[in-house]
């Protein structure tokens, strides 16, 4: 039986033929450029004068879906260029398994979800274009779809903005990052952005942006300072953890500044996607905050919970009008009843979203960022698909403790092979991929692909406390003692108000 990840969801065997297939040339399709030499590059076959392999299309397929059918040539039957695509990407795996002995089958495959996406962490540690674009690869070899780029953060601004140069001038250089003591800096121009975005479309992958407000913030309020409660000089964030200052929603100004940074990105990125944030919203200033207070009275709102639901009510109609479907974290929502149904969740938690559309983005499974001691490859292999209306997954690499690309695919692999599967047949177990595990780690080898050995992607009791004890040392880089007292300083301000 042949071992693919992602499986696909049907293959039947024809006879007990094999084929020889030695050489390479793709017959007419509508495939972009880059993705047709990516195809022939790592196949290493030599260029036939004859077609060897061809496409034919079938209307009655879905977008997504393919059918191939081996024989002396390979026959990919198709609708669209990503039905191409993703059949190519299940015959390099076939290529890459039998050799010159190809057997005589027959797959139909076609995803189980919309929505299978990687999120990259820019925030924290920048990633060149040149990486941004090694992780689409992998995307592509995996089957996902969606590339979700965490670009603004307390820790670091990484997209230019015309109307707000500060926002890259001083924005996004952190004096040191955690532990190592090393500056860091580096953001996207509008030309990097556009690169990203075409290499992108050219592998039938789309752009996510995540402008993260109004928490998150302290990268855009060290360079605008009013764009806060208290308005104050304060530095881009070099400490992990959740900062106490966030946009002031209270203020006109505030709300203009949004909308200027969202019309920006709507000119840069054209897909349907957009992620608005709204996680880990400190309420200490605006419980204190003028503005705020009277914006809760003016709306006839009780809490400053309320008017944070309001506030991402309001961004994600703007969004609407503008053709896009907004998301937003799922974080400490004990009650989602005042968001507009329509507004979507990347979902941590399993928390009752109702007919909300989501992406699983789970805690326990998909964030990929956090030690194999806290998730271990079976954790991820085992985990399903929260109930609802589910679009996708999605695998999460937050970079606080990621500054490389080595790093961070020893992070996403395998554990992005187990969410691939899961996203594409929804049948994702451990039984079923460890089965495939040795396959697995011969083609990352052969994709030169990093990733996490055995031991150490399911590790043993001793060495997941020990992963979990060096990943904890985050804590000794959490200003909350800071806080505290700035909390204190706030509240003074206050009341001399």
């Amino acid at each position: 039986m042949l071992k693919l990840i992602p499986q696909p969801q049907k293959i039947e065997k024809i006879s007990d033929k094999t084929f020889s297939f030695t050489n390479i040339k793709l017959g007419t399709n509508d495939l972009s450029v880059e993705a047709q030499e990516e195809f022939i590059s790592s196949c290493s076959l030599p260029f036939s004068k004859s077609e060897t392999i061809i496409f034919k299309t079938n209307t009655a397929l879905s977008d997504e879906e393919y059918i191939i059918e081996t024989g002396n040539e390979i026959t990919i039957f198709s609708n669209s260029p990503s039905g191409q695509l993703y059949a190519l990407q299940t015959i390099k795996q076939i290529l890459f398994q039998c050799k010159d002995k190809i057997p005589h089958i027959r797959i139909s495959d076609k995803p189980a979800y919309k929505f299978r996406g990687f999120m990259l962490d820019a925030g924290r540690y920048f990633f060149s274009v040149e990486d941004v674009k090694k992780i689409i690869l992998r995307m592509v070899l995996h089957k996902l779809n969606v590339l979700h780029l965490h670009l603004t953060e307390d820790q670091g601004w990484r997209i230019e903005i015309k109307k707000y140069p500060l926002l890259t001038e001083k924005g996004s250089i952190r004096k040191k990052t955690n532990f190592n003591h090393k500056p860091h800096s580096g953001f996207y121009t509008k030309q990097d952005i556009k690169k990203i975005v075409d290499y992108a479309h050219a592998f039938g992958i789309k752009v996510m942006p995540e402008f993260d407000i109004p928490g998150h913030s302290r990268a855009a309020i060290a360079c605008y300072n009013d764009l806060t409660c208290f308005p104050r000089p304060l530095p881009v964030a070099d400490h992990w953890g959740v900062k106490h200052d966030v946009l002031c929603v209270g203020k006109e100004q505030t709300m203009q500044f949004v909308y200027d940074i969202l019309d920006e990105f709507f000119e840069m990125f054209p897909d349907e996607y957009i992620h608005i944030g709204g996680d880990e919203v400190p309420k200490h200033r605006w419980d204190l905050c003028p503005a705020c207070s009277a914006k809760r009275e003016a709306l006839g709102l009780k809490t400053s919970d309320e008017l944070q639901f309001w506030f991402m009510n309001k961004i994600k109609n703007y969004c609407k009008e503008h053709g896009k479907q907004a998301f937003m974290w799922s974080w400490d929502l004990e009650d989602d009843s005042l968001l507009d149904t329509d507004l979507g969740f990347t979902k941590c938690d399993d928390m009752d979203t109702k007919d909300r559309p989501f992406i699983d983005t789970s805690t326990k499974a998909n964030y990929i960022d956090l030690p194999y001691g806290y998730i271990s490859l079976k954790d991820t292999a085992d985990h399903k698909v929260y109930s609802g209306n589910a679009l996708g997954v999605e695998a999460a690499l937050w970079t606080e403790y990621v500054p490389n690309m080595k790093k961070a695919d020893l992070m996403s692999f395998p554990r992005t092979g187990c969410i691939a599967e899961t996203g594409w047949n929804d049948n994702c177990s451990w039984n079923s991929f460890s089965d495939k595990l040795d396959y697995y780690y011969s083609y990352l080898d052969k994709n030169n692909i990093d990733y996490a050995k055995p031991n150490k992607a399911n590790p043993n009791k001793l060495r997941a406390k020990l992963s979990i004890l060096l990943f904890e040392r985050r804590q000794l880089a959490w200003e909350g003692l800071h806080n505290i007292f700035d909390d204190k300083k706030i509240e003074k301000i206050a009341r001399n108000k």
